[in-house]
């Protein structure tokens, strides 16, 4: 294994539990890693952009983190992995790399594997535009505000800050136009989910949904908070029971919304959003490990 770079960010999840992490990997593989921490949002993404000289990355922390370092690799020549240290940490689950001990064991494999990445194109209502990437989940509506609430709240926490945000969050319908990237449908939504990996923090949400299947999966939702609560409980127990209004696949997905709304992508709650375009990016992220 030559010589990559460990991007720590030091806020992520509990930080008791991420010091342990970066103390395991300084002890047991110091001699393949440099280790530099973060100090505020966006230098993950400034630390991958200035790490040409490195084969490949280690993002230490959540989601969002991953979705920084991907925002700066360089993809078609470095590999990722990963040691999961967030509170919702979708893409590590989907890999089988949830623990600690996991994505350690995943370190010492020399294989890797292809993986799905989404493409994010956001137009904000004051005219600006951006574009980045994400490996797990955008979300509008009941999603994207137990995220913002479980992050001001609930951070410490750690992986139950969802959880415990998901109970107090209540539900609002909301005017959309959604499609398949062409014509757009008048939706009323309480939540819209588009994800690339089958879980949705801590739950397996899509049950059908692969990392490298070259679709983006999307669920609708129109509940009440009861009929919220007894979806999510069907989620827990890893029942498709009380499934959502509808779940399909493709591999463009564009949002409208007929007022400036809140956007989560990738843990990260964007404000102010009036049209979002997805799209899938097959195989383009080497990740260092084999999945199942």
């Amino acid at each position: 294994m030559r010589r990559w770079l460990a991007i720590v960010n030091p806020a992520a999840g509990l930080a008791r539990a991420n010091r342990r992490l970066v103390r395991r990997l300084a002890c047991e593989w110091g001699e393949h890693f440099e280790i530099l921490h973060t100090a505020c949002p966006g230098d993950a993404a400034r630390l991958a952009r200035e790490a040409a000289g490195y084969e490949g990355l280690l993002a230490v922390g959540g989601d969002g983190t991953i979705a920084e370092v991907l925002g700066g690799m360089d993809l078609p020549r470095q590999s990722l992995a990963l040691l999961p240290a967030g509170h919702g940490n979708c893409l590590a689950r989907d890999l089988g790399i949830g623990s600690p001990q996991l994505a350690f064991d995943a370190l010492g494999r020399e294989c890797t594997t292809l993986l799905d990445l989404m493409r994010v194109c956001i137009e904000f209502r004051d005219g600006r535009h951006e574009e980045r990437l994400a490996a797990s989940t955008v979300a509008l509506g009941y999603v994207a505000e137990v995220v913002a609430l479980g992050r001001r709240r609930f951070a410490g926490l750690g992986g139950l800050a969802y959880t415990a945000a998901a109970l107090l969050t209540c539900v609002q319908r909301r005017e959309l136009r959604l499609g398949a990237g062409g014509t757009l449908a008048p939706r009323r939504l309480t939540n819209l989910v588009i994800n690339n990996t089958a879980h949705l923090a801590n739950f397996r949400a899509f049950h059908d949904a692969r990392l490298d299947d070259g679709r983006l999966d999307v669920l609708e939702a129109a509940y009440s908070w009861g009929r919220q609560m007894l979806h999510n409980a069907a989620i827990l127990a890893g029942s498709r029971r009380f499934g959502p209004a509808a779940l399909w696949q493709a591999p463009v997905v564009a949002i409208e919304s007929a007022l400036p709304a809140r956007l989560m992508v990738d843990g990260e709650v964007l404000e102010e959003v009036s049209r979002v375009t997805l799209e899938c990016l097959p195989g383009v992220l080497r990740w260092r490990g084999a999945v199942g």
